[in-house]
């Protein structure tokens, strides 16, 4: 069984539970080099600051937040909450209840990983230096069925791993 800390509580909202959630992702991602590999290659966080958070790196803004574009993308409750999840899930990115696989958005190879019974997901975009953590979420019943489908399909392809 794939073991995973608590999630963050929701009390106080999203101003208390920012700043808890910000603790957590600086102590779980303190500097380049500590992440564990993924089929022997680096994995990174973009630590430049956000356009939109000057003081939150890109990484952590876009684990958090949700919307269409990066300037007016809103914190999530839930996003904040299992900011706890991302460093454990990472180390235990092989567990036999993980779905892995390739896929290609506007171009760019994006590595998935998506534990279906805890509904979480890491999207990590692959890059010439290394592979670049790049964002989380609980996806909606709608897009579980488009991962289902997904990575069936990127099964087949020899997209998995």
């Amino acid at each position: 069984m794939m073991v995973l800390p608590p999630q963050l509580p929701s009390t106080g909202g999203e101003p208390t539970v920012e700043p808890q959630s910000w603790t957590v992702f600086q102590t779980d991602f303190p500097h380049p080099g500590t992440l564990p590999p993924i089929n022997g290659q680096s994995v990174f966080v973009r630590r430049t600051p956000h356009p939109a958070r000057a003081d939150r790196v890109y990484t952590y803004w876009h684990m958090v937040t949700d919307g269409p574009d990066e300037i007016t993308r809103r914190l999530d409750i839930t996003r904040l909450q299992r900011i706890p999840w991302a460093r454990p899930f990472l180390e235990q990115h092989t567990h036999i209840d993980v779905k892995r696989w390739w896929n290609t958005r506007g171009g760019l190879h994006h590595l998935c990983l998506w534990h279906p019974k805890v509904n979480y997901l890491l999207v990590i975009k692959q890059r010439w230096d290394g592979l670049y953590l790049i964002t989380s979420y609980c996806p909606e019943p709608k897009r579980r069925l488009q991962f289902h489908g997904e990575w069936a399909e990127a099964k087949k392809a020899g997209r998995t791993f």
